[in-house]
């Protein structure tokens, strides 16, 4: 069977998802994209939709991605998988930003890419200048296949500029009206010129003035979309305008069918692009199948994790529907369901000699709050739950911060969080709270210090003794050490394990204020015991009490993360975003350009360092300077000392936290 996979971008409101939906209605198949209470409850996409029509032996394949940048993932994963993409663009708003960012990821992945001027049938839709938008905006070069006709505020028709006559949708006949006459005859001119470039016998007739036959036209229209020296724009209002042929005809020319490296009967080669759970199917693994055949009954392996899987089942989407079949070939996308383990970029094969498909990147989580339950309860099903959802989403992650013990979930946005806070409360029936995250500080000290401590405790019949003296001093980049320096049996041998138990039950808990201490030596040198008295528990509390009491005495002081930051924009937002970044405590650490100087749109690359407290909500502010234009990333880089005091003090506040005053009066 011929597969055709078409992925559809563009902004949200660029009529993308009702698209889909009416090419599957055309095709006989009554279906809804945005089926989730999530998308329900938004009006636009959130994850990526999957619509199959096969009809004479072809299947076409339709992949419908969200319209806002905080859903990039999903972007990503429908060109992945598509061999080619069309973008909407709304004809009363021309281009907008995830417009730009989704063209930026189709010739990221060279996916042949076809434009899609909708909405002409709007009051105030304007062809003209929202082509002059993708022109003036976007990298490339766009040539009309068709220029819309107006009546009043009706879509009615179009000049073919191919055939160089007038189309209406009423199927009257009728010559290209008086007032667009000069425009598509321009029009035109530039169409052939873009043309000419991929045909040498046109370039003659062009060149020469001659009249180009419609044939040729065609083939150097075929060779032109191939060699994507152009994108092709159409214009178009629901239901389908141009009719759904010229759409398929012309897809079918940019991007032929899929073409498998190999025929049916060679050995399986298929990838999971996407994941998605299902409230009755449970968890499903979207596959991409590049060589061979997927039969329900085969036995098939994961090549990254070596783990064998029955096919119990193999469906077909079709947007909130499905449907078994037995067999799937080259190009196709099914989904699996009841595997035991599958991940996002696994290969799938019928045997272990079969190579791994290569898999692509996605922005890493940098927006991160904190999840508490509505009821404490529902404590470990909020857990359970989250780490089902966040193991099918490449940008979405949750987990429990070690020093904090908090929950964490770092998406790409605040809205990014909040639908699968939804999702939570919607499929699982937990209800929680996003709040700002405690930054995990950490303490150290700057000089050395000794303490001492004698436990000694009676209470009739056998009491509680032991006394050690504890030196504490810094040890940078070693995180922590424990040294036994007694002598002289002072302190028994079985008694030194219990004393550094004590120092690291101290270690955990801090002396500043309250967070875990690292880069410290600690030496236990002297003591005392008594033959009778002295126990475990007896010398663990005094190498708590004396490791507190040496580290107050060896200036601790407040160390906190301190994260690389590169950010991605626009070069009119640099000021702006290097001024925020100065104004975070951060220190710039260069600047380039990526693009040549020809580029329409030069993006600058700013990096820099700055403290985690200061970034929490960067990915809020930075949204809000560029207008949604930019990206930034973060990556942990070390921990360093906060060297005033003052500045120690308003950080600790923001924590709800103060400087242990044993601490402040200790320096």
């Amino acid at each position: 069977m011929e597969a055709r996979t078409i992925c559809l971008l563009g902004h949200a409101g660029s009529g993308k998802t009702a698209l889909a939906e009416a090419l599957l209605k055309r095709f006989g198949r009554d279906a809804k994209f945005d089926f989730t209470p999530e998308a329900k409850s938004r009006g636009h996409s959130v994850d990526l939709g999957v619509g199959s029509v096969v009809q004479n032996g072809k299947a076409l394949q339709i992949l419908d991605t969200p319209g806002f940048g905080e859903f990039v993932e999903d972007v990503r994963k429908g060109l992945f998988a598509a061999e080619t993409a069309l973008l909407l663009v709304n004809a009363e708003k021309g281009v907008e930003v995830h417009t730009e960012k989704t063209w930026e990821l189709a010739r990221k992945f060279h996916k042949p890419t076809l434009v899609l001027i909708n909405k002409m049938d709007l009051p105030n839709a304007d062809f003209a200048k929202a082509l002059d938008s993708l022109k003036t905006t976007l990298e490339g070069k766009f040539g009309c296949l068709e220029w819309p006709i107006r009546e009043g505020n009706a879509f009615v028709g179009y000049v073919d500029l191919v055939q160089n006559k007038v189309i209406y949708f009423d199927k009257r006949k009728g010559e290209i009206p008086a007032t667009l006459k000069e425009l598509v005859a321009a029009e035109r001119e530039k169409l052939l010129e873009l043309l000419a470039e991929a045909n040498d016998d046109l370039m003659v007739h062009f060149l020469e003035g001659q009249e180009i036959p419609e044939e040729e036209i065609r083939t150097a229209l075929k060779t032109a979309l191939e060699k994507q020296i152009f994108t092709p724009v159409l214009a178009s209002a629901l239901p389908i305008a141009p009719s759904l042929e010229t759409f398929i005809e012309l897809l079918e020319t940019a991007a032929p069918a899929f073409e498998s490296k190999s025929e049916m009967t060679s050995p399986l080669q298929a990838i999971v692009f996407n994941l998605y759970s299902d409230q009755y199917l449970g968890k499903l693994a979207f596959l991409k199948i590049l060589n061979g055949t997927l039969s329900e009954g085969n036995t098939i392996v994961n090549l990254q994790t070596g783990t064998q899987e029955r096919v119990k089942e193999i469906l077909r989407f079709f947007g909130d529907r499905t449907e078994k079949i037995p067999q799937a070939g080259p190009g196709e996308i099914v989904a699996l369901a009841k595997l035991n383990a599958a991940n996002l970029g696994d290969t799938f094969a019928h045997n272990t000699t079969a190579i791994k498909l290569p898999w692509i990147e996605f922005p890493r989580p940098v927006f991160a709050r904190a999840v508490t339950p509505e009821t404490q309860a529902d404590d470990e099903k909020m857990s359970t739950a989250l780490k089902e959802i966040a193991s099918l989403k490449a940008t979405l992650s949750f987990y429990r911060d070690p020093v904090t013990h908090e929950a964490i979930l770092s998406g790409l946005g605040d809205t990014h969080l909040q639908v699968f806070v939804e999702r939570l409360k919607n499929r699982y029936g937990v209800s929680v709270k996003l709040s700002r995250p405690h930054v995990p500080y950490q303490e150290t000290v700057l000089k050395v210090g000794q303490g001492q401590y004698k436990h000694k405790k009676q209470s009739g019949g056998r009491g509680q003794y032991g006394e050690a003296h504890l030196r504490v001093e810094p040890s940078p980049g070693k995180g922590y050490e424990f040294l036994d320096e007694v002598k002289g049996g002072v302190i028994p041998r079985e008694f030194i394990p219990a004393v550094e138990k004590g120092v690291v039950e101290a270690l955990g808990q801090g002396v500043l204020a309250g967070y875990p201490m690292t880069d410290v030596r600690v030496a236990v040198f002297y003591g005392s015991y008594h033959d009778v008295d002295s126990n475990e528990i007896s010398f663990k509390i005094a190498g708590w009490n004396a490791f507190r009491l040496a580290a107050q005495a060896a200036q601790p002081v407040l160390l906190e993360p301190i994260y690389k930051v590169i950010v991605w924009t626009p070069s009119e937002y640099t000021g702006d975003i290097i001024s925020s970044l100065n104004g975070k405590r951060g220190k710039i650490l260069g600047m380039g350009v990526e693009g040549d100087e020809e580029s329409l749109q030069r993006i600058e690359k700013i990096e820099a360092e700055a403290p985690l407290s200061e970034m929490l909500d960067y990915a809020l502010e930075l949204k809000s300077i560029t207008q949604g234009r930019a990206t930034f990333q973060m990556d942990f880089v070390r921990y360093q000392m906060v060297t005033s005091e003052k500045l120690t003090e308003e950080l600790l506040k923001r924590e709800g936290r103060s400087v242990n005053k044993t601490s402040a009066e200790a320096k």
